[in-house]
């Protein structure tokens, strides 16, 4: 009787032998799909640190690349600035000389008259048709391209093209005179107080020298100009699109051409990348001034880079963006 209770121990430990083979073969292909599972999980993790890692060292070095021109730049202008705007409108300035500086800034002014335009749409229709005075005939640097005529009738979205484009004192004078020359004046500084550009000053709508040597000249400083193209990049875009254009048709009231204007006079066009817009000055007090903004690297971002005072301002630009840009 003991020898078949043997027997039948030996049977059912057989069995549960055979049936617990799957279950510890699952184990083991469990514990080895555990095991290569845990080790991608920290080879990717391991990787995901070393990419962001690599490229916190890539975004370092480039900061420091920048930061080696920047504080080797030599650039002639008696003032300039670069501030960078990112995508959530952060400033931060990447160079600054003199930035607070009072200096003469020519036809940088038209930056403003340009606002103002903008701003009184309701007075300024762009289909408004003005009338060409004498005065305005008479304001120094007549048109490259063709002169304005006494008595002539043309639009206000022509003026404010031939202002931006060809910097044209002409057509500066006559959207100013439109309201009158000394109302529009008060107009600029009032602007000028209500977005804090606490040292500007203007005296005239076109940046051009005055005559007489008791009367001051527009002036500004570069912290200020870069203020204002910040505020029109974000109001108005589109006079800073205007001044990208490379040529303009100027069209008669009648539909017929006036004139065709094959260049603009902004040399930086076409040269430098990523230009969104700017405006080029320059007169015998304030010699050459420019304002340049463009893109950064970032995307959504962008640089505002003014020089004034400068006897090369192309040059000077060109080398305040390549020192800036990353």
């Amino acid at each position: 009787m003991n020898s078949d209770i043997s027997k039948k121990n030996l049977k059912v430990l057989f069995i549960i032998l055979i049936m617990s083979i799957p279950f510890w073969w699952g184990m083991n292909v469990f514990a080895n799909n555990l095991e290569s599972f845990y080790f991608a999980r920290m080879a990717n993790g391991t990787s995901e640190i070393f990419t962001a890692q690599l490229n916190r060292i890539i975004l370092l070095h480039k900061a420091e690349q920048r930061q080696r021109k920047i504080d080797s730049l030599q650039i002639g202008a008696r003032a300039a600035i670069s501030v960078e705007m990112d995508k959530n409108g952060k400033e931060r300035i990447l160079y600054e000389n003199n930035s607070g500086q009072f200096l003469p800034i020519a036809s940088l002014t038209k930056l403003m008259t340009a606002l103002i335009v903008f701003d009184l749409n309701e007075t300024y229709n762009s289909s408004q048709l003005i009338i060409i005075s004498k005065e305005a005939f008479d304001q120094e640097g007549s048109l490259r391209y063709g002169d304005l005529i006494v008595g002539e009738k043309i639009s206000i979205e022509n003026l404010l093209n031939i202002m931006l484009i060809e910097s044209s004192n002409d057509a500066a004078f006559a959207l100013a005179e439109f309201i009158s020359k000394d109302a529009f004046v008060d107009l600029m500084n009032y602007y000028a107080q209500d977005l804090e550009l606490a040292d500007t000053k203007f005296f005239n709508p076109t940046g051009l020298d005055e005559a007489s040597p008791s009367k001051e000249s527009n002036f500004s400083t570069v912290q200020d100009l870069a203020r204002l193209a910040e505020y029109i990049l974000k109001n108005y875009p589109r006079i800073f699109e205007i001044t990208t254009k490379k040529n303009y048709r100027v069209f008669n009231h009648d539909g017929s051409l006036r004139y065709f204007m094959p260049q603009n006079i902004n040399e930086l066009l076409g040269e430098i990348p990523g230009i969104i817009g700017g405006k080029t000055g320059f007169s015998i007090l304030a010699n050459g001034c420019l304002l340049l903004v463009v893109n950064g690297e970032e995307k959504g971002s962008y640089i505002i880079n003014v020089v004034l005072g400068s006897g090369d301002r192309f040059g000077d630009m060109r080398k305040l963006i390549e020192a800036v840009r990353e």
